[in-house]
C-alpha cells in the first residue's frame, strides 16, 4: 500500500497480464472476468450481474469487465488487495496509464517507418493521428468504472470499507452534464485524477475526397458499405448488424440494431445509389436465409465481416491517397451535411443520427474553419456603411491615391 511518502517507480512496474475476460451465458452473464487459474473473480461477476440486470448492454459489460482486469492486474503486481486499495493506488494507476504506450496504437513491424508520427495532422484530412499513449476519454471511463464498482461492492457488504476514487464535490449526473449545455453555464469542475478532455468539432470529407475515396475502392461490396454509411450515417457496429431480412428494397428502407440497443432495432433510410450498390453485391453472392449477415468475408469461407477487417477497407484506399479516412467520417459527413440543410429541424436531425442527447447533436451545428474563413473574408472586403466621405479640404481623389479606393 501506498506509504504516501514517496511515490512509487509506476514507469519500471512490471505488470503480468494475468486472468481474462471471457465469455459466459448470453442468458445470465454475456461476459465474465476470471483469474490466471480460470475461476471466476466473484465479486467483479456479482457487479456484472448486477449491471446486466439493470439492462445494460453486453458491449458495456464487457469494457468494464476490461476495466476491472487491468485494476486487478495492477493490484496485483503491487501486490495489494482490492479491498485494501486506498486512493494513492488510483493515482499511480493513472500514472501508470499515462506513461504507457497503447498497445493498440502499434501496426506493422518495428522497421515500418513510412507511417506517420502519432499526433501529427494529415494534410488531406486534416485530421489528426492518434496518439501513442492511451486516450483520455478512456482513462476516464476506467475511473467511472472503477468507482461504479466500488459503489456496488459497499453497498452490497463485500469488504471494503471507502470508495479510493475520488469525486468531484459538485459531481454530476450523466444527465445534469447533457442538460448543462442549455440550462447551467457553469463548468463541471474535473474530479480528482480525471483528465483534462478537448472537444474537437467533426470533421466531414470534403466531396472530392470522398469521390476519390469511392473510386479507390476494388469490390462492389466495399463500394455498398462506403455508400451505405455515408447516405444514412451508420455507424459500424450498425452497418454489420444489418441482415438479409432486414433490407426492405420497395421502400430502401433496412432495420438495424442501434448503439446500446440491446437487440432492439430502428428503421433507417438508405440512399437509391447505395442500394444499388448493395443489389449488385448480393447479387454475386448464393442466396442465403433471412438471418444470413449482409456483409461477409469474400476470402476463404465466406464469414460474417467483423469491424477489424471493415477497417482494413480504408487502409487500403488511406495508403493509396495519403488520408487517414475511418469509418466513423462517413457519420460525420452525413450529420454535417444535414446540419448544412436549412429546411432540415434540429429535432429531425437529432431523429436520422440516433443521437440520444440533442446535445450530441449542437456539436454539428458550429461554423467550420472554412465556413469562418469565407465569413471573416467578406467582413474584411464589405465596404464600410455609410460610405464615408472626405472632410473639408481634402480632395477625394487624393485620398484614393493615398489609400487606394474610391471616396
Amino acid at each position: 500500500m501506498d506509504d504516501g511518502i514517496e511515490p512509487r517507480l509506476v514507469e519500471v512496474l512490471d505488470v503480468p497480464r494475468l486472468g481474462a475476460v471471457v465469455r459466459g451465458n448470453a442468458g445470465s452473464l454475456p461476459w465474465r472476468l476470471v483469474d490466471e487459474s480460470g475461476a471466476g473473480v466473484n465479486h467483479v461477476n456479482l457487479w456484472l450481474a448486477d449491471l446486466f440486470a439493470c439492462d445494460n448492454s453486453p458491449a458495456t459489460l464487457r469494457a468494464y469487465a476490461y476495466d476491472l482486469l487491468s485494476w486487478s492486474r495492477f493490484l496485483g503486481a503491487l501486490q495489494v488487495s482490492w479491498t485494501q486499495a486506498t486512493r494513492g493506488e488510483v493515482r499511480d494507476w493513472v500514472r501508470w496509464y499515462r506513461c504507457r504506450a497503447n498497445p493498440q496504437r502499434r501496426r506493422g513491424s518495428s522497421a515500418d517507418t513510412h507511417r506517420p508520427t502519432p499526433g501529427s495532422v494529415n494534410e488531406r484530412t486534416g485530421k489528426a493521428y492518434l496518439e501513442s499513449s492511451y486516450a483520455r476519454s478512456s482513462m476516464n471511463r476506467r475511473l467511472s468504472s472503477l468507482s461504479g464498482f466500488y459503489e456496488f461492492a459497499l453497498e452490497s457488504d463485500l469488504g471494503p470499507l471507502i470508495n479510493p476514487v475520488p469525486k468531484s464535490r459538485d459531481d454530476l449526473t450523466r444527465l445534469d452534464v447533457h442538460r448543462q449545455h442549455f440550462d447551467n453555464p457553469r463548468p463541471q469542475k474535473r474530479a480528482p485524477y480525471r483528465q483534462k478532455l478537448v472537444e474537437r468539432a467533426p470533421r466531414a470529407l470534403s466531396d472530392d475526397l470522398y469521390e476519390e475515396v469511392f473510386a479507390s475502392l476494388r469490390t462492389n461490396r466495399d463500394r455498398a458499405i462506403v455508400a451505405t454509411a455515408i447516405s444514412s450515417g451508420l455507424r459500424a457496429s450498425e452497418l454489420l448488424s444489418m441482415r438479409r431480412g432486414m433490407l426492405h428494397a420497395a421502400d430502401q428502407t433496412a432495420d438495424v440494431i442501434p448503439k446500446g440497443g440491446n437487440g432492439s432495432r430502428v428503421m433507417v433510410r438508405i440512399s437509391p445509389t447505395a442500394y444499388l450498390w448493395i443489389a449488385r453485391y448480393l447479387a454475386e453472392r448464393p442466396v442465403g436465409p433471412p438471418e444470413e449477415p449482409v456483409w461477409l468475408t469474400l476470402r476463404g469461407t465466406p464469414r460474417p465481416l467483423s469491424y477489424w477487417a471493415m477497417r482494413q477497407i480504408l487502409e487500403r484506399s488511406n495508403a493509396l491517397l495519403g488520408s487517414n479516412v475511418t469509418m466513423h467520417d462517413f457519420r460525420h459527413t452525413f450529420c454535417m451535411r444535414l446540419a448544412q440543410d436549412e429546411n432540415m429541424t434540429i429535432a429531425e436531425m437529432q431523429e436520422l443520427m440516433r443521437h440520444a442527447s440533442i446535445a450530441s447533436t449542437t456539436r454539428y451545428l458550429r461554423p467550420t474553419v472554412a465556413e469562418l474563413v469565407d465569413k471573416l473574408d467578406q467582413h474584411w472586403n464589405r465596404p464600410p456603411s455609410p460610405q464615408p466621405t472626405p472632410a473639408k479640404g481634402y480632395a477625394a481623389e487624393d485620398l484614393q491615391v493615398l489609400f487606394g479606393r474610391a471616396f
